[in-house]
């Protein structure tokens, strides 16, 4: 009987060892490797289109209408149906990429004399308030006009999993419309969105609420009304001390 040379047990070995390697360790020569967990590619697609929050607080209304790819026509009403808003300062909405992405530009259509934060948190799963850090602060556009306004912003890019938006300061009152993010900016910038009807703003209109009309300049008129009826009871007091 014959002994397999050297060469043959070494060639053995060889093709048994390629055969049996595992799959994430193949390489694609065209790309990264294959069966691995590679890094998402950068692209131009909106990375939250359609998704719906993974977390939410003080918010009212369909938080489906902030990825639906729908917009009010620049300078409608503030709480046209487009809209979700947040009852308090406080509010916000986060949005889980599944992954870690890459993100350096953002659009969003919100209230424009109101300035909104947003955030982002590298995860895990259910990530801890304190893993959110500022990402940049979407600020006021009221010298465009007033009602829904668009802005889109770039900044460096930030690799996160969560993506928050909210913190609102302005006037108490605010609403958003659209919110999108990008790995990389479209071209062109802001892209166009889906067009819905709603009302244009009223400057001093009182809106509707689920308590009733209430102005968004509230607190001027309470303290006309306050200062009127003190000079009432001033006026009052003079004519019975006579």
């Amino acid at each position: 009987m014959r002994v397999p040379s050297k060469i043959a047990v070494l060639t053995l070995v060889g093709l048994s060892w390629a055969l049996g390697a595992p799959a994430a360790a193949t390489r694609d020569p065209a790309g990264p490797v294959v069966g691995s967990a590679a890094t998402p590619a950068c692209g131009v697609e909106n990375l939250i289109a359609g998704k719906k929050p993974s977390a939410s607080q003080e918010i009212r209304g369909d938080v489906a209408l902030i990825t639906d790819g729908a917009v009010a026509a620049e300078g409608a009403q503030w709480d046209a149906p487009v809209v979700v808003t947040l009852e308090t300062g406080t509010g916000f909405v986060t949005y889980d990429l599944g992954q870690p992405r890459s993100i350096s530009a953002l659009v969003l259509q919100a209230d424009a004399n109101d300035t909104y934060q947003v955030q982002g948190s590298p995860g895990p799963a259910d990530p801890a308030p304190a893993t959110f850090k500022s990402i940049v602060e979407i600020q006021n556009v009221i010298d465009r006009g007033h009602g829904l306004r668009t802005r889109a912003v770039e900044f460096p890019p930030v690799t996160v999993r969560y993506l928050r938006v909210g913190q609102a300061n302005g006037d108490g009152f605010y609403s958003i419309s659209e919110l999108a993010a990008y790995c990389k900016k479209p071209a062109p910038f802001p892209p166009a969105f889906r067009i819905v009807d709603a009302p244009q703003a009223q400057v001093g209109e009182a809106p509707a609420t689920p308590a009733g009309p209430r102005s968004k300049h509230d607190g001027g008129s309470i303290l006309i009304l306050v200062l009127a009826a003190a000079a009432l009871a001033w006026l009052a007091y003079r004519t019975v001390t006579r």
